[in-house]
């Protein structure tokens, strides 16, 4: 029952609407955005893999195979749409969009869930702005009533 989820009754599921968001296969979306960041990446694909190779043994992360290491061959399967069975591990995906300079993919898989969202660390200041200005606006209006209760 793929497009069914239960309600709060135990046993008797509930229909999802037709928009609902069903999680589907996050693979072509996200070759589809690697691809386009290895292509504006002013790096090779060979200088990508040098250095997600680099990366990766500092963090102590392998890559699946025999290799152990990320080769030129799997990242052109890894950003080809036509290759359907290879695809990232995700313990690497953070490290080649460190590499690349562009966390596009990671923003691309992560649209796959409902609710969550990546976003730059310059949009983080400004949603901790938004925060704070939202409760600063709550209090000046909380202050104008009570101002207006003691009849200043």
């Amino acid at each position: 029952m793929i497009n069914r989820k239960c309600s709060k009754k135990i046993g008797q599921p509930k229909q999802r609407g037709l928009w609902e968001n069903i999680v589907t296969d996050p693979g072509p979306a996200l070759k589809t955005a690697m691809n386009e960041v290895v292509k504006d990446c002013s790096l090779s694909r060979d200088q990508i893999v040098d250095e997600m190779n680099r990366l990766s043994m500092v963090a102590g992360i392998t890559c699946n195979g025999r290799s152990q290491k990320v080769t030129t061959a799997v990242l052109n399967k890894w950003c080809a749409p036509a290759s359907k069975s290879y695809h990232i591990p995700l313990r690497l995906l953070p490290i080649f969009c460190r590499v690349v300079g562009n966390n596009l993919p990671l923003r691309v898989y992560s649209s796959f869930f409902q609710e969550t969202h990546i976003i730059s660390n310059e949009d983080l200041k400004k949603l901790k702005w938004a925060e704070v200005e939202i409760e600063a606006r709550k209090n000046r209006k909380h202050a104008s009533r009570l101002a207006q209760e003691v009849g200043l």
